[in-house]
């Protein structure tokens, strides 16, 4: 017979990973999923270029993959997805404010089709995805990640980093405790996390607790994996807007490909989830649970060769991941409110026959990398007729510089519906030792989407924005 909720112990799981992107919502992404709670075909918003006109309505836009950046980004803080979700007391939220919230328009209901996130989309349909999955707080990044290590944001709210003091009790201290090893893989530098509250998720002493994720791979093929591994993206791989979606599910593809096809596929859940929605919409009013939340749905595929399987309808949020470590390890909650949480036991089927490693759709070798000034900063939007630098990078797997490779780099680019291609747009780039550069000119507005692929599988996408506003279809 199948485990029941809360009995894992004993399953024959030993790795847990997860794997945090950024910044979308279950219906952003997953909207038309077949089988899942999507978007319903009632589905409709007040006009925000007739916002006096009750009678003009709006549907879910359904953007082409270049559009997948949706301009520089939405307003996820607290005070604004409280007023976007439209509470009614006594009746939930309506989540009907998104579209007239200032600087949101349109662009916080857009979803985007399947082809844009092709890996995810594969290993939701050949595994499984929750899709009653919400964020643990109404608010943006930092509380949500609190949320998702320690049971609690501590009682912060906004982004602003906490000042100095003592080190919160988390996952990493209770597995640490009991004698488990983990660790924090992280797409950008070390050192930019030190000093940050990154360095307080971690027990004191630790130093090895946060590690680049070239480390990832080499624990991954030296049998060094941790019992519980939290994967971060580097810049221009969190699918966070401004950035492309395509370039952070390529890398989710690389990490995924990369454990199947090692000596852990079958003793691993790999939990791929979103720390929280960033401002985009979505259609299912969340439980109102304590002072903090919950917030919107957003996406959680759960793969393993033991996974039930479909589409997983019980109620999540990214806290049932502890729950799940807490229950196959047998540690004690971290505070009531993990201890209520679904533990995800009845996502696996402890007696079925394993499923076999995914063949992902898109994993390179390498991928480029597109950046502004630097590897830690994104590249800008820019406005029609101006012209605007971008640096390439050739990245491993770990997402860093790959300095032996020197290669021709073709470039395409898709432009908005109705557009040609600019003129004197290049058809490829020089990379020499592993870099080059491309400065390039706009001249009309909208949407940009450019292509670079390479030798041996090389690929990498930016979405350029060129004077585009919210309300830009």
């Amino acid at each position: 017979m199948p485990r029941t909720a809360g009995d894992l112990a004993g399953a024959p799981i030993a790795h847990v990973i997860e794997i945090m992107l950024e910044n979308h919502t279950f219906d952003d992404l997953f909207g038309r999923f077949p089988g899942a709670n999507g978007i319903p075909v009632t589905a409709s918003f007040a006009n925000p270029l007739e916002p006096g006109n009750a009678a003009s309505r709006v549907l879910p836009l359904s953007a082409p993959p270049n559009e997948g950046d949706v301009q520089s980004g939405l307003d996820n803080s607290r005070s604004a997805e409280l007023k976007m979700m439209d509470r009614h007391l006594g009746h939930g939220y309506a989540m009907d404010g998104y579209t007239l919230f200032p600087g949101e328009g349109l662009s916080s209901v857009t979803t985007f089709p399947a082809q844009t996130d092709p890996n995810e989309q594969y290993l939701a349909s050949h595994f499984e995805l929750a899709d009653r999955n919400f964020q643990p707080a109404i608010g943006p990044t930092l509380p949500n990640v609190l949320y998702a290590l320690s049971g609690t944001s501590h009682g912060y709210l906004t982004n602003a980093v906490p000042g100095n003091g003592a080190a919160w009790s988390t996952i990493f201290d209770e597995l640490s405790a009991a004698g488990r090893s983990s660790r924090i893989y992280t797409g950008v530098p070390t050192s930019l996390l030190h000093g940050t509250v990154w360095d307080r998720l971690i027990p004191p002493g630790n130093l090895a607790g946060i590690a680049p994720e070239t480390q990832f791979f080499s624990d991954l093929s030296g049998g060094r994996l941790p019992g519980f591994s939290l994967l971060r993206p580097g810049v221009g791989y969190s699918e966070e807007p401004p950035e492309d979606i395509g370039e952070g599910d390529a890398w989710l593809g690389q990490i995924v490909d990369a454990v199947a096809h090692s000596r852990y596929w079958s003793s691993t859940a790999i939990f791929i989830t979103y720390d929280e929605g960033g401002g985009f919409w979505d259609h299912v009013s969340p439980p109102i649970v304590g002072p903090d939340g919950y917030g919107t749905r957003t996406p959680m595929v759960i793969v393993s060769p033991l996974a039930r399987g479909g589409v997983y309808a019980k109620q999540t949020t990214n806290l049932s991941i502890l729950a799940f470590m807490a229950s196959l390890w047998r540690l004690p909650p971290l505070n009531a409110l993990e201890a209520k949480q679904n533990d995800l036991s009845t996502a696996f089927d402890f007696h079925r026959r394993p499923l076999p490693p995914p063949s992902l759709p898109v994993a390179p070798s390498e991928t480029i990398g597109f950046y502004g000034p630097s590897t830690v900063a994104d590249v800008g939007a820019t406005g029609a007729g101006q012209p605007l630098t971008a640096n390439l990078q050739a990245n491993s797997r770990g997402l860093s510089l790959e300095s032996k490779t020197s290669a021709r780099i073709a470039l395409t680019v898709t432009p908005p519906a109705g557009v040609g291609v600019p003129p004197h747009f290049p058809s490829s780039v020089e990379l020499v030792g592993g870099k080059a550069r491309l400065t390039v000119t706009f001249p009309v507005p909208g949407y940009y989407r450019i292509l670079a692929s390479g030798p041996g599988g090389i690929l990498g996408w930016l979405t350029v924005d060129v004077a585009v506003n919210p309300d830009t279809t």
